[in-house]
């Protein structure tokens, strides 16, 4: 992954990686909020979801069920994984 793509991106390649075939296209993004302010974003895809936390910068996948399957610290910029 090369620094500058968007989270969006590395969260389908994290998925693809992980063996779901999730083109960036077909995820359903929904924006997370918390008393009205942002905190980041939960990713829809078939077979379940992935949550951006962006204060703490971390993507966790999850099944369909809500077992946390992975969690990946990014660095400061969404396509360079610490």
């Amino acid at each position: 992954m090369l620094p500058g793509n968007s989270i969006h991106d590395v969260v389908a390649a994290m998925l693809n990686e992980m063996g779901f075939c999730v083109a960036p296209g077909s995820m359903i993004r929904t924006i997370l909020l918390r008393d009205r302010y942002f905190v980041g974003h939960k990713y829809r895809f078939d077979g379940g979801y992935a949550a951006w936390v962006a204060k703490t910068n971390v993507v966790e996948v999850y099944d369909d069920q809500g077992k946390l399957l992975k969690t990946e610290a990014l660095g400061h910029e969404a396509g360079e994984v610490a």
